[in-house]
């Protein structure tokens, strides 16, 4: 298995994870009811948090921090909702990918989620 090497195995990632996160039973109304998400939309800033976490290309400039406070505000989350995500992400990613930047991927989304399970739950 090869490692994520560019923004379009981060895309091949995103949209795969994606795909089994709307449909999940403990994450998917995030996505479809409190915050209906339109992935031709919502895919290209995603893709750009990323590819600047991982690889410091681009810029992002949007607070990840206050969007899911606002998400929070309309549907409160548990620390449950941020497991599965972790869970959902991390098993997309093993299918698919593996080496230093897959695990770093891994590893930023898990210390994310537990900032998130700080100061948003």
């Amino acid at each position: 298995m090869n490692d994520i090497q560019n923004r379009a195995d981060l895309e091949f990632v995103f949209k795969s994870f994606y795909e089994k996160a709307i449909n999940d039973t403990t994450i998917g109304y995030f996505f479809t009811d409190i915050i209906p998400i339109d992935l031709q939309t919502h895919l290209p800033v995603i893709l750009d948090f990323w590819e600047y976490n991982l690889f410091h290309k681009g810029t992002y400039s949007k607070n990840l921090l206050e969007i899911h406070k606002n998400i929070h505000s309309k549907s409160p989350m548990q620390y449950s909702h941020f497991d599965q995500w972790i869970h959902l992400l991390n098993t997309t990613i093993d299918k698919h990918f593996c080496g230093l930047i897959s695990d770093k991927l891994k590893t930023n989304a898990l210390s994310i989620a537990t900032v998130m399970k700080t100061k948003v739950v």
